[in-house]
C-alpha cells in the first residue's frame, strides 16, 4: 500500500526552459558546455553518477558540485564569471542561472494539497541548488513549503544526488518507510530506474504534462475481473495444449487478457482498442471441469500507449496463476489496415 508520494521538482512540478538559460549565458559570453554534458559521459571517476538535469542532460563540473552542496553559491558564481565577459556581475550570473525556471501550474499545487487531504504523506526529492531553491520556494510556494510537503529532500542539503542509490536509501531511512510504500515521480529515466531497482513504485512523468489521472490510477489502480466456468472447450485435452481434462493454460491466459482488455476499455477514445504484446504468467495449479475461475487484471502503469497489468487467476480453492501482461492502445482502423 502506497503511503508516501515523492515528487521531483524540475520538469515534474516546475516547468523548465534550459535553452533559455543557456542563451542567457551565451549573452554573458559563457559557453554552455561549462554547465552541461550528455548522459553517456555522466559517471565521475569515483563511480558516482553526476546529478541529472532536464531533457536527459546531467550536471557538469562546478554545476554538479553546486547541486550536491559541495561548493557555495559564491564559489559557483565566481567560477562561472571566469567564462563570462569581463565585468559580468554576480547578479547577472544568478539571473541567467534562474532563467530556466518558469512556472508551476496552479492545478499541480492544488493536487499536492488534495493528496495530503486524502491522507498521503507528500514529499519533494530534487536535484537542485541554493539559488534555484531560494527563488522557487519564495516565488512559487510563498515561502510556505510546509503547506505542500511533509519533507523536503534537496540534493544541496543532503550532499547527495539522483540517480545514486544513497539518496533514495536516505529518504527511506528518514521517513521510516519501506520502498514499496513510496511512489516516486520523476521526469528522468535514470532516476526512475534507480528508484525502481530499490523497490520504489515509480512513474516517469512527461514534462509539461497533466499527470494527475495516471498517478490516481497508481494510487487507486483500475481493476477488472472476468469469470468462466470450466467447460469442455476450456480443457487442455480439447485445445491441444495437453492431454488431461484440466483447465488449459492458454485458456487461463485468455481470461487474463480479457480482464485486462475490459479493465481499460471505458477510458479509450472512439475507434481505439488494445492488443496484447507480452504475457509472463505462471500456471500454479490445475482446475477441474465444472469449477468456477476468475481472472483479475490490475493496471500498474501507463506509459504513452503502453499498458502494464498484474494478472491473477483463482478457482474456488485459491490462486491458480499469476504474472504480468502488457497491452498497447491502437487505432483499430490503422491496425487492421496493416493486415
Amino acid at each position: 500500500m502506497i503511503k508516501h508520494v515523492i515528487f521531483d521538482l524540475g520538469g515534474v512540478l516546475i516547468d523548465l526552459d534550459m535553452p533559455r538559460c543557456l542563451e542567457s549565458f551565451r549573452t554573458l559570453g559563457a559557453d554552455p558546455s561549462v554547465l552541461l554534458q550528455r548522459p553517456d559521459s555522466a559517471c565521475a571517476e569515483s563511480g558516482r553518477a553526476k546529478a541529472t538535469l532536464c531533457d536527459g542532460l546531467v550536471a557538469n563540473g562546478a554545476m554538479d558540485l553546486y547541486q550536491t552542496g559541495d561548493i557555495s553559491t559564491e564559489d559557483f558564481v565566481s567560477g562561472i564569471q571566469k567564462f563570462c565577459h569581463p565585468g559580468t556581475t554576480e547578479e547577472q550570473v544568478l539571473e541567467a542561472w534562474n532563467d530556466c525556471l518558469l512556472s508551476i501550474p496552479a492545478y499541480k499545487l492544488e493536487y499536492i494539497k488534495s493528496l495530503r487531504a486524502e491522507g498521503y504523506k507528500v514529499h519533494l526529492l530534487s536535484n537542485t541548488n541554493e539559488a534555484h531553491w531560494v527563488h522557487i520556494a519564495e516565488k512559487h510556494f510563498g515561502g510556505k513549503t510546509e503547506e505542500y510537503f511533509d519533507h523536503l529532500f534537496l540534493s544541496q542539503e543532503m550532499h547527495m544526488s539522483k540517480p545514486n542509490d544513497d539518496i533514495f536509501l536516505a529518504v527511506l531511512e528518514q521517513l521510516g518507510a519501506k520502498a514499496e510504500e513510496c511512489l516516486f515521480i520523476d521526469d528522468a529515466q535514470a532516476n526512475v530506474d534507480a528508484a525502481k531497482a530499490l523497490g520504489y513504485k515509480v512513474y516517469k512523468a512527461p514534462v509539461k504534462y497533466d499527470f494527475r489521472k495516471e498517478i490516481q490510477n497508481i494510487l487507486n489502480p483500475m481493476t477488472y475481473t472476468s469469470t468462466i466456468t470450466v467447460a469442455e472447450q476450456h480443457l487442455a485435452c480439447t485445445v491441444g495444449s495437453g492431454d488431461l481434462p484440466v483447465l488449459a493454460t492458454p485458456m487461463m491466459v485468455a481470461l487474463m487478457e480479457n480482464a485486462a482488455m475490459l479493465c481499460v476499455q471505458p477510458d479509450l477514445a472512439e475507434g481505439e482498442s488494445t492488443v496484447g504484446s507480452m504475457v509472463n504468467v505462471s500456471h500454479i495449479k490445475p482446475t477441474a471441469l465444472g469449477k468456477n475461475i476468475s481472472a483479475t487484471a490490475t493496471l500498474l502503469s501507463r506509459e504513452g500507449r503502453k499498458l502494464t497489468f498484474h494478472v491473477e487467476a483463482h478457482d474456488e480453492q485459491g490462486l491458480i496463476g499469476e504474472g504480468d501482461h502488457v497491452r498497447y492502445i491502437i487505432n483499430k482502423e490503422k491496425f487492421l489496415s496493416k493486415l
